[in-house]
């Protein structure tokens, strides 16, 4: 008992400082500020009533803490996105999320397996489903994966999409450890994100978003995201330098709406199962919150247009017509335009195109001329039949704005040809990552099941497993370089995203044929080594990308940014660094009940071993020390003739 007591002590001392540790938070008094960083801003998520194209839609929005802003009929100006961020090369940029929403009065409502087991009876489209096995004839017979069932939709987080900052998926901000709980900001509470951005930042468009597993579908799809652009000046600079003096954003989103007929509002997001059991939904394409939105340039002027997909569930292309020709072929008909930069990160030489296909989350700086005045539209089409399980018009082909050109000799025009111009390129070509770099090669496979007694349906896996948040998957350190292999075994498309780390795609192909569908050769049209966060994984086709961890540790995520995907499992675990030892099983509420449990196990130690060390000082009467005369050889004691009294 010597030796173990004052071991004890630090092992309790131990114990009780990782508690402590554990106990660190980011969450705030919603009286508290966060106002600590270069750039602050309060952001708040609400439920309001807009008005929102012909309609009265109630939702979930995102607003600045100081705004109150109030339009027509006492409504907020129509809102489909929070307030645009502004951030420069190294500074850092807090931001304190307070969570207003009380959604009680407005829909959806979290599906149940019951639900699930419902619209199963009967699928309801032509598609593979319905020849698997019969559904079991009762919905408690269904297995649950109850972690990947959608749900809290009124609780939330925030992601800053492919800045290159400190991982915030768990809390705290930047957690080494491995148990850490998903940031869940529940209403009426509120959090404080600090980030730093590196002095050597891309600068470019980047956004942010609500990340909460089980609900970022829902939000996203009723206008809870917002702009972040990181500005060094350096863009606009060498724009201005051209002549290029018009510069707009280009928002692609498409909400799933459902009508209702309520005293406030007639549409409100819809139900979550929506078009997941029966793909009968085909949600509208909204360009910056309007249905085909008008752009105005000039004959040789150069319209800048920043293009966020900020699609939940659909890809897109962006294809430029004459009005009138856009049901035609994009080869024969699609009228030229330059690319500059992909997800932040500009290209040093612009790159010539007539289509561009874009999913959920990617980011494309767009120059665009035109040398007759007219209209012209931007299209998305083509689309059909690759992404959904070969169902042609998922999703349709539209227009998604409309650009009127005018003759206009007083308009500034660019003092050298686009294809002549030079910019700074986001990153230079020694940062780009060599293969003998690499220390490792992985294979990540995106799959689906469609098992009908299962819910949530139907399943999505990464390496055959739906999400688990308290299971690393994958771990990498930071300084090193790895291949992943992306696979996808579906005939539909998957974005894959990494969280704060972009990469390098070196490889794509696909075992479909681009003459069935013609606009694979466009998602599989890049320059090897270009720069992304996000990469779309053609249907039954792969993606090879080599990816060089940075300085930012700790337990993090990649997905599947068809959000409706990734809510309900594909999507895993990344630890990048060492994994904390910690006993964080043992959750506190909080740091003063875990002072208390140290004191006072502390005075229970103190306690036993004062206890024992004073019973030492009296031994036991019948005691008698053996000598060593008195042990055999086989270590058992002689027996003698003197009992152990020396009677």
């Amino acid at each position: 008992m010597k030796s173990k007591s004052p071991l004890m002590l630090i092992a309790l001392s131990l114990l009780c400082s990782l508690m402590v540790a554990e106990a660190a938070t980011d969450y705030i008094s919603c009286d508290d500020p966060c106002n600590g960083g270069d750039v602050n801003y309060d952001l708040v998520s609400t439920v309001e009533t807009v008005k929102l194209m012909n309609y009265t839609y109630r939702g979930r929005f995102y607003k600045s803490g100081t705004d109150d802003n109030r339009g027509i009929d006492g409504f907020p100006e129509s809102r489909f996105m929070g307030p645009t961020m502004r951030v420069k090369p190294g500074q850092s940029l807090w931001i304190k999320l307070s969570n207003e929403m009380d959604s009680s009065d407005i829909g959806p409502t979290p599906p149940t397996a019951a639900d699930y087991w419902v619209r199963l009876q009967k699928p309801g489209e032509a598609i593979k489903y319905k020849y698997y096995q019969l559904p079991v004839d009762d919905p408690s017979r269904m297995l649950v994966d109850t972690p990947n069932i959608p749900g809290h939709f009124d609780s939330t987080n925030l992601h800053v999409h492919g800045l290159d900052v400190e991982v915030h998926m768990f809390d705290p901000v930047g957690t080494h450890n491995p148990d850490a709980p998903h940031i869940k900001i529940d209403p009426g509470e509120c959090y404080c994100y600090k980030f730093n951005v590196p002095e050597h930042h891309p600068e470019g468009q980047y956004w942010y978003h609500p990340h909460l597993h089980g609900s970022s579908a829902v939000q996203l799809w009723g206008g809870m995201f917002g702009l972040l652009h990181v500005d060094g000046g350096t863009l606009e600079s060498e724009l201005g330098g051209y002549g290029i003096t018009t510069t707009k954003d280009f928002v692609i989103w498409d909400p799933a709406f459902q009508n209702v007929d309520k005293d406030t509002h007639n549409i409100e997001v819809d139900e979550f199962l929506e078009g997941q059991t029966t793909l009968s939904k085909i949600h509208p394409f909204l360009v910056n919150g309007e249905m085909n939105p008008t752009f105005e340039t000039a004959t040789g002027q150069v319209l800048h247009l920043r293009v966020l997909c900020a699609t939940i569930e659909n890809e897109n292309t962006f294809i430029v017509y004459e009005d009138g020709r856009e049901e035609e072929f994009w080869d024969d008909a699609g009228l030229d335009f330059w690319v500059i930069g992909v997800d932040g990160v500009m290209f040093r030489k612009p790159s010539r195109k007539h289509i561009a296909v874009l999913a959920g989350g990617q980011r494309n700086e767009i120059l665009l001329q035109f040398d007759k005045p007219g209209n012209y539209v931007i299209r998305q089409h083509g689309i059909d039949g690759m992404q959904f399980f070969g169902m042609r018009g998922h999703p349709h082909n539209q227009t998604l704005a409309t650009i009127r050109v005018t003759d206009d000799e007083s308009a500034p025009k660019p003092s050298i040809p686009i294809d002549d111009m030079i910019f700074t390129p986001g990153y230079d070509e020694s940062k780009s990552i060599q293969a003998h770099e690499l220390v490792k090669s992985e294979t990540i496979v995106f799959s689906m099941g469609a098992d009908r007694n299962k819910a949530p349906f139907p399943q999505y896996f990464v390496n055959g497993k739906a999400f688990s948040p308290d299971r690393l998957d994958f771990l990498a350190h930071p300084g090193e370089a790895r291949e992943y292999v992306l696979i996808n075994g579906n005939h539909n498309v998957h974005p894959f995203h990494i969280h704060v780390n972009r990469f390098q795609v070196i490889e794509m192909g696909s075992e479909l044929s681009a003459e069935t569908y013609p606009v694979l050769k466009s998602v599989m049209d890049f320059e090897p080594g270009l720069w992304r966060d996000t990469v779309v994984l053609p249907p039954n086709g792969r993606a090879r990308i080599w990816v060089k961890y940075g300085n930012h540790t700790g337990k993090t995520l990649f997905h599947c940014h068809f959000l409706a995907h990734e809510d309900t499992g594909m999507m895993s675990t990344l630890f990048i660094g060492e994994p904390d030892f910690t006993f964080s099983r043992w959750k506190v509420a909080n740091i003063d009940t875990v002072i208390m449990i140290c004191v006072g196990a502390t005075v229970l130690v103190v306690g036993i071993l004062f206890a024992v060390l004073f019973s030492r000082n009296s031994a036991p009467k019948d005691y008698s020390p053996v000598s060593v005369g008195d042990i055999d050889d086989d270590g058992t004691e002689q027996d003698t003739t003197e009992d152990r009294d020396g009677k």
